[in-house]
């Protein structure tokens, strides 16, 4: 009996799968460096296209932004999320320098912060890609983790997610830097690792030791670092002078990002490009005009926060001449000529107009309104025949 145990025994160990055989690990946070010419913009940041995409206004020398971006075991954050990989981007002499740090296990955590740390004291500024709230948030926490929250340094960053989004996800839907190189940048990724495949690439890396498992990780991330200098430099001069966009929906987008910042003007004036209806007879110039209606409608409110009548009358026409929000425009014309130029049958006339556009939830109150407009219509014409 037991020999025939002993005999089913060796049996199951010889059908178990072998463990995958291991390659020796070094020790210590492997080092990347990377050279590449400097985009010629980064060296003449125009200061009012920096403070349109968000930096805070103080003087900003390119040569003291920290570019940074990192790879972490997990995508969603939390206490258990390790940034294994980071990098660091920078300019020396006319160079862009993308260095990174790996560590190649979880010992290797508070040198890598180290080094991290040392480089960070030699800059002003960082400048990330979603790093507001997730690079740096984690790197601070790491930190704190590994008890080095003293040598961690609170940098103004530069996130450039935002303003990408707030330019061209109307044109572009996703905003994901990959999208963004391959649309806006003209720089498609090619054979490029998914950032959702970068952790369990790592996991495997830890029970193999395959170091071969992470070249695409290192060069996805030092693909990243590089596109922040080149994106920087773009957004940039692109906000110092946004009237030279000629794309309808980053007319419109940018538009709509200066009037949020209180550019009254500029603004208007992207509107006033953007508003002019493309040239019918294909199926762009569907959506294109449905932005141009848009363009048209902000530029007419901003005309109305002005108050000047005139503007906003010729604004409203110039909109029912192009067929542009016509479920609103005569509305807003009756209220125009009824309460500002005191004339009821020019503004009966537009409340008539109105009745074939609005949405039903508003055909009540417009009834309202031609009712009421009827009514003194009617007292006018009896004030003029001497009845009242």
């Amino acid at each position: 009996m037991a020999s025939r145990l002993r005999a089913r025994l060796n049996a199951m160990g010889a059908a178990a799968p072998k463990p995958e055989p291991r390659h020796p690990r070094p020790s210590g946070v492997a080092i990347y460096s990377d050279r590449r010419d400097a985009d010629p913009r980064l060296f003449a940041l125009d200061g009012e296209g920096l403070r349109r995409i968000g930096w805070c206004g103080l003087k900003l020398d390119p040569r003291r932004i920290l570019f940074l971006d990192t790879e972490t075991t997990g995508l969603s954050g939390g206490a258990g999320t390790v940034a294994f990989l980071v990098g660091l981007g920078f300019i020396e002499d006319e160079t862009f320098v993308v260095e990174q740090y790996l560590m190649r296990d979880y010992s290797d955590e508070p040198e890598l912060l180290g080094r991290v740390a040392e480089r960070m004291q030699n800059f002003d500024a960082v400048c990330t890609f979603n790093g507001r709230n997730f690079d740096l948030p984690l790197l601070e926490a790491r930190f704190t983790m590994c008890r080095m929250r003293d040598l961690w340094r609170e940098l103004p960053q530069l996130d450039l997610l935002y303003p990408a989004r707030r330019t061209w996800k109307l044109r572009i839907g996703s905003c994901r830097l990959s999208r963004v190189e391959e649309f806006i940048l003209g720089q498609p990724r090619q054979g490029d690792l998914p950032g959702s495949e970068v952790p369990q690439r790592y996991f495997d890396y830890l029970k193999t030791g395959d170091m071969e498992l992470l070249a695409d990780i290192v060069s996805h991330n030092r693909q990243d670092v590089a596109t922040l200098g080149v994106l920087l430099a773009h957004l940039c001069a692109l906000y110092a002078h946004p009237e030279r966009e000629t794309r309808r929906p980053d007319l419109f987008s940018m538009g709509k990002a200066l009037e949020t910042q209180g550019e009254v003007k500029p603004a208007r004036e992207l509107y006033r490009v953007a508003a002019i209806p493309a040239p019918a007879g294909s199926l762009k110039a569907i959506p294109e005009n449905a932005i141009a209606a848009q363009a048209a409608w902000r530029m007419y409110l901003l005309i109305r926060r002005g108050g000047d009548r005139e503007q906003m009358r010729e604004q409203l026409e110039r909109m029912a001449n192009r067929r542009q929000c016509r479920e609103r425009i005569y509305v807003e014309l009756s209220k125009l000529y009824e309460h500002r130029y005191k004339n009821p049958q020019r503004a009966l006339r537009y409340a008539e107009l109105a009745a074939k556009y609005v949405p039903e939830e508003q055909r009540e109150e417009l009834a309202r309104r031609r009712e009421r407009l009827r009514g003194k219509v009617e007292r006018e014409r009896k004030r003029k025949d001497g009845l009242l």
